[in-house]
């Protein structure tokens, strides 16, 4: 039987991989979302599409009511979700704004 200080360090080693992993996943998102702006200007479309933003946050608030009592990693709030949604989307319009200049 592990040592609780090897249990431990076990947990926070599974942490920083997930860590990782949504580091990675982060910079892919960032990565099309610079493809959606040169789409936009291209199109000549606004960079600042409310109702998409809308969408995005019902779209997180919706996985955290699917996600909830459905597994062992029920943590997730919608208040939670939604606050990680909207730094998304702020960071996200402040590049793509950043590079509209």
């Amino acid at each position: 039987m592990p040592s609780s200080e090897a249990k431990l360090e076990e947990i926070r080693k599974r942490i920083d991989e997930i860590d990782d992993a949504i580091a990675d996943l982060l910079s892919k998102r960032m990565y099309y979302a610079n493809e959606t702006r040169n789409e936009k200007l291209r199109l000549k479309v606004p960079i600042i599409d409310e109702q998409r933003q809308s969408e995005v946050l019902e779209k997180w608030r919706e996985r955290a009511r699917r996600i909830g009592g459905s597994s062992e990693y029920d943590l997730l709030s919608e208040e939670l979700m939604e606050r990680m949604a909207k730094l998304i989307i702020e960071y996200t319009v402040k590049k793509e704004m950043e590079g509209q200049q």
